[in-house]
């Protein structure tokens, strides 16, 4: 097995927080591989200003997980993006699952993910429906070329996993990445969260909402990027996009567990998700 890969802090975060999604044999073997021994002050803040941080990342991760079995149990033959692809082991996930329904699956990433895929292999056998692109997302000339490179096709129907990232980058860098994917027929798909700006916040959320942007901003040393709901739709206008699907994380918690137990209105949990073709 690969040394053991030190994680910073905010890796750590999300993969210590969803913990418990990762049950499967091969996915705890992935983990197994991480090394967690270093303390996260970040994390054990966010955790103070808000406890069930753990429960926000993990409903994040889910909702992803069950519009992905959706399309690809409607739309096999699949070709799988993950844009800021960072420690998360989504595709292990994806090969245990659903094998049949996935053509290619391509991680993109610029840290990190040359020893994700020394993991990767030496958990698998050659020929893995898996590749590994090295590249900053929003250098998307170099992306393109190594899309390209990996097999990406146009003309094949492609599921975009933008999980966590529009956080760390301007609008404008997103509206260029997602115009990679744009197509006639808008047969690919965007699954992504987004942060919410303040006027969607109900008030009775709104000091947890702050608390815990300042402890990231603080954190990363710049503000994140944040949006209302008619800033998405503005975006997703630019992009000639068709929405699917808005989901507040209350109805992401109903869905899955029955009922909205820890963000009981739209605008609590600090993001929401969003589905949308282009």
């Amino acid at each position: 097995m690969t040394q053991k890969l030190k994680v910073p802090s905010t890796s750590r975060l999300v993969l210590e927080a969803a913990m418990q999604l990762y049950t499967s044999p091969l996915q705890q073997q992935y983990i197994a591989a991480i090394d967690f021994s270093e303390t996260s002050r970040f994390f054990y803040e966010l955790k103070r200003q808000y406890p069930f941080i753990t429960e926000m990342i993990c409903l994040r991760k889910q909702s992803i997980r069950r519009m992905l079995r959706e399309r690809l149990l409607a739309f096999p033959g699949q070709q799988v993006i993950i844009p800021g692809a960072g420690l998360d082991p989504l595709s292990l996930y994806l090969l245990e699952n659903y094998p049949q329904q996935i053509s290619r699956i391509i991680e993109a990433d610029n840290g990190y993910i040359e020893e994700k895929q020394r993991i990767y292999e030496d958990m698998m056998p050659a020929g893995s429906l898996v590749n590994f692109i090295k590249c900053d997302v929003t250098d998307t000339a170099l992306l393109w070329g190594k899309l390209l490179e990996s097999g990406y096709q146009e003309d094949v129907p492609a599921t975009i996993v933008f999980e966590g990232v529009i956080h760390y980058i301007s609008n404008d860098a997103f509206l260029q990445l997602m115009q990679l994917f744009k197509t006639k027929q808008r047969h690919n798909l965007v699954l992504m969260d987004y942060s919410l700006s303040e006027e969607e916040v109900p008030q009775g959320f709104l000091p947890s909402h702050l608390a815990i942007m300042k402890v990231l901003e603080e954190y990363i040393g710049r503000p994140l990027n944040v949006n209302s709901r008619a800033d998405m739709a503005g975006l997703l206008l630019r992009l000639d996009g068709e929405l699917e699907t808005v989901e507040p994380l209350s109805e992401t918690e109903r869905l899955l567990n029955g009922s909205a137990r820890l963000f009981h209105a739209p605008g609590e949990g600090i993001m929401e998700m969003l589905g949308f073709r282009i």
